[in-house]
């Protein structure tokens, strides 16, 4: 029986990390709204420093605002401080929540009074894996969504991120300004780690075009498959985790049957598949000859999976400029079950 992993619905596409005026982004929520609708993007969150804002009344009928917030530890106060900084993004549930789970000391919105916008949680502000643990809990508990951003960015190693849980994805790409960052290998550690997370490709905007020349608007998304373009909706396809993510490239189907997983694209010159062992396979076009498609069998790959909770697989397909779409990770015991 064919299995769709990638449901047959309509893919809206969306960023799920920019800044505004509120805290340090140079453009206005509805000026951010107004240019990634331009960009073919169908869904934002507005993810400022250390508020949380609802800007539901920016939501028009083909065009949906998300409630989010950017937070963050540093180690500053660690004996062997050396810079990192952890960041999360925060997507809630509800459109109408404004909360952040700890007041950051260290920045402040620009426009509006701190206690007018948020309700602020109990955790303390430090950098420990205990700690941040906590933090993401509370932060589960209270209907949010944790992405873990920009892990190049942050200075961070496998020490530094392994013991974290609770996540419900990772930024595989963040392009903000000087790190143009691809973090394939962090996302197939927490992977390894059994954490099911989603890769995420995000803008991380601050300003439309940086003085390096380049141009972040609109560089990267999170396709996102809903029945509809409501609030509710998107929450619930981002819960099922139907969403995949891209720099470039297309995917336009991903299915298993009998073991074999069948991949439709745009034009592509490769397509991987990854998993949890060293089974793996790429396609590559010859010549001028795109590829749309791949089928792998999985046959081998299954022989070897003895732990079905263990088990995953994954797809990229890359484009002849170096763009890549990413799909989430399969798990065996996950397939099996649907």
């Amino acid at each position: 029986m064919m299995k769709h992993l990638l449901p047959p619905v309509t893919y809206y596409k969306a960023n799920f990390h920019a800044h505004s005026t509120v805290s340090d982004g140079k453009l206005t929520p509805e000026e951010l709204r107004d240019a990634y609708k331009e960009k073919g993007y169908s869904i934002l969150a507005i993810t400022d420093h250390s508020v949380m804002v609802a800007h539901q009344e920016l939501n028009q009928p083909d065009f949906l605002m998300l409630t989010g917030v950017e937070i963050d530890v540093n180690d500053s106060l660690c004996e062997d401080a050396r810079g990192r900084d952890r960041h999360f993004c925060l997507i809630s549930k509800d459109p109408k929540l404004q909360w952040i789970p700890y007041r950051d000391p260290t920045i402040k919105p620009n426009s509006v009074p701190y206690e007018a916008l948020n309700e602020i949680g109990d955790q303390i502000w430090e950098y420990s894996a205990e700690n941040i643990n906590k933090v993401i809990a509370e932060c589960n508990r209270k209907g949010c969504f944790v992405i873990y951003n920009h892990p190049c960015w942050s200075l961070e190693n496998y020490p530094d991120y392994a013991p974290m849980k609770g996540l419900w994805g990772m930024e595989y790409r963040n392009s903000c300004g000087t790190f143009d960052q691809s973090n394939w290998q962090v996302y197939q550690d927490l992977l390894m780690l059994d954490n099911r997370i989603v890769p995420v490709c995000a803008d991380d905007i601050h300003r439309p075009v940086y003085k390096s020349g380049a141009k972040i608007l609109g560089a990267n998304w999170t396709m996102i498959g809903a029945e509809t373009l409501t609030y509710d909706s998107v929450i619930e396809a981002m819960e099922r985790k139907a969403v995949y993510s891209s720099c470039g490239p297309e995917i336009h189907s991903l299915t298993w049957e009998d073991g074999v997983v069948r991949i439709t694209c745009s034009p592509c010159r490769r397509i991987h598949l990854f998993t949890h062992t060293r089974f793996a396979s790429v396609l590559i076009a010859q010549e001028d000859n795109l590829l749309t498609e791949a089928k792998f069998d999985m046959s081998k790959w299954l022989e070897r999976s003895t732990r079905k909770d263990k088990s995953f697989f994954r797809l990229t397909v890359t484009d002849g400029r170096g763009d890549y779409a990413v799909t989430r990770a399969y798990w065996l015991d996950e397939i099996e079950e649907s």
